[in-house]
């Protein structure tokens, strides 16, 4: 079995600890920069075909489909495809795609939009892999990338507010030892390749996704692109604080005019 698989399997709740998911406020800003896209794309006059890769439970899905795409949801977790065809199977418009090993090999180059919502900082090469799906999309198109933790040592007040709210939030979960045990691995440089959480969530072992670089992608690979940053935390009241002070901790990237498959 794949990490991801291993990690996110059929008792998975994917809201739990996901903050784009759980907070609402934050979710309504984020299904608002995905709206904003499909409706630029509709004003260009590009078909509405969306790649969307590790599309989970289909959180970010069921609003690209109320939009009126057509979306191809790819995950490494067959429980997932499962549950998203459980979900929204009845909608000619869903196309569930398992990738047991993250491959596009049998997806099509023909997507007005690829959207990846909390995808880049589980995988390892995550600039080979934007560039290879990119080739999915067409001149023209869009990318919009949600929900990826930041370098950290860019914002290192932000990554200390963020240690302290997971905490707080681990501790109201009934899950503080587990949650020790886990960042005191990573404060060492222990990385265990038969633990799925070690092994899917990369962005702790390699300090965050460098937003920066991702930028800079997109900025080569489009006419234009956007950095998206905010802050996210699984605990409410850290939530609200967080927004507050100002700080950032999670990014995105919205980016349009696809230049070229070169």
């Amino acid at each position: 079995m794949n990490p991801q698989e291993a990690y996110y399997h059929s008792g998975i709740d994917y809201r739990r600890g996901s903050p784009h998911l759980a907070q609402p406020a934050l979710h309504d800003r984020l299904v608002e920069v995905l709206r904003g896209t499909v409706h630029r794309l509709a004003e260009q006059g590009l078909p509405l075909r969306v790649l969307e890769i590790g599309a989970g439970h289909g959180g970010f899905t069921m609003h690209a489909l109320a939009l009126g795409c057509d979306v191809t949801a790819v995950d490494m977790s067959r429980p997932s495809i499962e549950e998203l065809q459980r979900r929204f199977g009845t909608n000619p418009k869903l196309h569930a795609l398992y990738a047991p090993d993250g491959k596009l090999r049998h997806v099509d180059a023909d997507y007005s939009l690829l959207m990846c919502v909390s995808v880049l900082h589980h995988i390892p090469d995550y600039m080979g892999f934007l560039s290879e799906a990119s080739r999915r999309i067409v001149r023209g198109g869009a990318l919009l990338t949600l929900q990826d933790p930041v370098w950290y040592s860019r914002h290192p007040a932000a990554h200390r507010a963020e240690r302290a709210a997971y905490f707080a939030w681990r501790l109201r979960q009934g899950s503080l030892v587990e949650g020790l045990q886990t960042r005191l691995r990573r404060m060492r440089g222990a990385f265990d390749e038969t633990n799925p959480r070690d092994t899917v969530e990369y962005h702790v072992v390699r300090d965050g996704v460098d937003e920066e670089s991702v930028l800079s992608f997109a900025r080569g690979a489009f006419d234009e692109a956007t950095l998206i940053p905010y802050w996210s935390s699984q605990l409410g009241v850290a939530q609200r604080l967080g927004e507050r002070l100002g700080f950032h901790n999670s990014f995105g990237i919205v980016a349009h005019g696809y230049k070229s498959k070169v």
